[in-house]
């Protein structure tokens, strides 16, 4: 047994859960259902107004599908999402400020705290931008722009409002030759033998009629052009590609997140008068890809992000450089592009002094961890202010006073804010609390709010001063329906590996826990590989809970690969996907299994994504499993390449692709699918009709494997449903998934 090879060191951690207000009379308590998933509201993006009084946020929510707008629609069930407003001392309760069926996101003080711009989103139409009045009335439409607006940022001043637009390579020709500007990119466009715009811009003409689409030209002066001059033969087939019917590729990234994607799109970014009526101006217009805006102090240009090389063809160009735009003249400037890093996050501090981002040095491909710098906003030297932190930071964001960047990053299960003074490389850790996830996060004038996950409570906003100290729950949102529920805590514990490996895993006991009875081990694997969970994981906090509910000790670990714990143990797992992590879980299985209150002959297995992998790895080469779910897995390296858009993850892990004669072995060796023979545990696969991150042809060819083979398996897939099904997905199909896999479970380890 694996556990022969292992010392172990326990370490408890406590559990803090959000206070439940009860009455009087004691409150009988329920454990977790399955449908509770539709009782949890989320907030999201909170924003403070600029003296810190007020935060608006949004509000998360599953509800019943109602009217007529909604009637086409398959669910039962939809996601809504409005805007709220709250007073940061808490004296009043919360309030909504926007109702009906559009989706709104984004919320946006204006300089003078008067009013919200924000991102409403109609169903069927593309997202403008709204300014809603603080004092009261209607919330007005900003812009109408055909490609949809997103992102508003208000200009220092308040008069403009900054947006984003995503055009397609056929809008963004045509908005060029109407300029009459170059209309073609500096880069190759990669069709062999072919120039860029030979062609006439049959997709912007398309877009101008969309009915068009629907009514081709069958005259027969339009056929005879099937059988005309090259040109005309050219022509023929352009219109038939922009009609999708049929769709060429010849770029490399041509897989997108629920479809296919011919073409790249790009961000411009535009700027409109904060008044009903005003035209949005565009700033930047071209094939550049530039991502991340926002304003500079004076008003009068933007930081982004850009591409290294804007002669290389987007889907080449895996570095990107900060860049400042001038407003007025759309002229673009690189401020800082140091040899192999990437970019991310740029913000401009109050003061105007300096830009902070988060840089990610070692090249296209690296395990090192981003680190927030800054750099004077005119040009300079760069300095970084996280050197020796080795972990990967996100969500920069600036205090009022100029002298802190606020920032998150994972570390060891948690999920912590941080803030790193301009004068000093050691940051400052303000979450103390180690089961808080903290999801999101504003701060200004002296306050901070965020959006916090803990084992009691899936979401909740918290308030407090910018220190961070002695945060107070602001929103109250799943109170209402968690007084009744009885739910689980998580247990810490730590083992260390033979080869010297720490992994950090828990457990939950199940809600109606008797030390007298066994009960079923489920374990758990996160995907990545390079995510991490804990007891503040917000996308697994109904699941757990779930699990617990139905009387299984639920078990997840960080193996070697997880985030969160530095570029060493994030590298681990290189070209070692299967051997070394499926130790670390399989470990800590064998630990968690000689409790005593574990029945260590009913133990199952599941995992997404690289869970999914994972899961295969191990029933491939373990068989103490009663049962498994394989969850939206790759289980063939080699086809993966074709198959995902995550086919980057070859040359980081392995060093190179299928056809080199080193690597293809070292595959062949990870693949589950070598192994698939040795699979005897009961199978259950799942698959997004339309997922193309991993490729669903991968749980199709393990699927007809294991039939084959005539074994225990069965394989469900989920249409409309992309990789994102567990965390974004249909709530009708999340709530399936959920209560099939226990289904499945329990044929093989029975009830309790």
């Amino acid at each position: 047994m694996l556990n022969s090879r292992l010392l172990l060191f326990l370490a408890a951690l406590c559990v803090a859960s959000l206070p439940i207000l009860r009455g009087a009379e004691p409150v009988a308590q329920t454990p977790i259902t399955a449908a509770d998933l539709f009782n949890i509201k989320t907030v999201e993006t909170p924003a403070l107004s600029p003296d810190g009084k007020w935060v608006a946020y949004v509000l998360r929510t599953i509800e019943k599908t109602t009217g007529s707008a909604e009637a086409s629609m398959k669910e039962d069930w939809t996601y809504r999402t409005q805007l709220w407003l709250a007073a940061t001392d808490g004296q009043t309760p919360p309030r909504q400020l926007t109702f009906g069926v559009a989706r709104n996101s984004s919320p946006a003080w204006s300089p003078a705290g008067d009013r919200l711009a924000f991102v409403r989103t109609v169903e069927k139409e593309k997202p403008q931008v709204y300014v809603l009045p603080i004092a009261g009335g209607e919330a007005l439409p900003l812009t109408k722009i055909e490609t949809g607006a997103t992102s508003p940022r208000w200009s220092p001043d308040g008069t403009k409002i900054l947006f984003t637009s995503s055009l397609s390579y056929a809008q963004v020709r045509a908005a060029l030759e109407k300029k009459s500007a170059e209309a073609a990119p500096a880069w190759s466009n990669e069709k062999p033998r072919r120039k860029a715009n030979d062609t006439a811009n049959w997709g912007a003409k398309k877009s101008a009629k969309e009915g068009d689409k629907a009514k081709p030209d069958l005259s027969a002066e339009a056929l005879a052009k099937a059988d005309g001059t090259p040109q005309e033969i050219r022509e023929w087939l352009a219109r038939n590609e922009a009609d999708g019917n049929p769709r060429v590729m010849d770029r490399l990234n041509f897989l997108a997140e629920g479809d296919l994607q011919v073409d790249p799109e790009f961000n411009e970014f535009y700027a409109v008068e904060a008044r009903e009526g005003a035209e949005p101006q565009a700033i930047t217009l071209g094939y550049e890809g530039y991502a991340a805006a926002s304003w500079l102090a004076d008003g009068k240009g933007i930081i982004c992000t850009g591409p290294r090389d804007p002669k290389l063809h987007p889907d080449r160009d895996r570095l990107s450089s900060l860049y400042t735009i001038d407003v007025a003249t759309g002229a673009a400037k690189v401020l800082l592009e140091e040899p192999g890093c990437n970019y991310g996050g740029p913000t401009a501090s109050p003061d105007g002094k300096w830009i902070a981002y988060a840089v990610g040095p070692g090249g296209e491909l690296s395990f090192n961890q981003p680190m927030v710098a800054i750099v004077p906003a005119g040009g300079g030297t760069p300095k970084v202010l996280t050197p020796d932190l080795d972990r990967a930071v996100a969500r920069l964001k600036w205090s009022s006073d100029s002298k802190f960047v606020y920032f998150t990053a994972p570390d060891r299960g948690r999920f912590p804010l941080y803030r790193a003074a301009v004068d000093r490389t050691v940051p400052e850790t303000l979450t103390p609390q180690t089961d808080w996830g903290v999801n999101d996060f504003d701060v200004r004038a002296g306050a901070l709010v965020q959006a916090v996950t803990n084992p009691g409570n899936p979401s909740e906003l918290y308030r407090g001063p910018a220190d961070g100290k002695m945060p107070q729950p602001l929103t109250r949102g799943n109170s209402s329906w968690l007084q009744d529920r009885k739910l689980s805590t998580y247990e810490g514990h730590r083992l260390v590996q033979a080869d010297g490996i720490t992994v950090d895993y828990w457990t939950l006991k199940p809600a109606n826990f008797d030390p007298k009875k066994k009960y079923p081990l489920l374990v758990q694997i996160h995907g990545g590989p390079s995510a991490m969970w804990g007891p503040g994981e917000a996308s697994m906090w109904h699941e757990f809970q779930f699990y617990a509910a139905r009387g299984y000790v639920v078990m997840f670990a960080n193996p070697r690969g997880s985030g969160g714990y530095g570029r060493d143990y994030q590298r681990a797992n290189f070209k070692d996907w299967g051997i070394g992590p499926a130790s670390d879980v399989l470990a800590a299985a064998s630990f968690t299994a000689k409790e005593a209150y574990v029945d260590k002959d009913r133990q199952v297995l599941t995992g997404g994504s690289y869970g999914g992998y994972l899961t295969a790895w191990i029933v491939g080469h373990d068989h103490r499993f009663k049962a498994a779910v394989a969850q939206r897995g790759v289980y063939d390296l080699s086809t993966f390449f074709g198959e995902g858009n995550a086919w980057f993850l070859l040359p980081l892990y392995w060093g190179g692709y299928p056809w080199q004669k080193d690597v293809r072995p070292l595959l062949d060796r990870d693949s589950p699918l070598t192994y698939v023979d040795n699979i005897r545990t009961p199978l259950l696969i799942q698959h997004g009709d339309v997922d193309f991150r991993t490729g669903f042809v991968q749980s199709q060819v393990l699927y007809k494997s294991l039939k084959q083979l005539g074994r225990d398996v069965e394989y469900v897939r989920y249409p409309r449903a992309t990789h994102e099904l567990s965390r974004s997905g249909e709530p009708k199909q999340r709530l399936d998934t959920l209560v099939r896999y226990e289904e499945f479970f329990r044929r093989y380890i029975g009830e309790n």
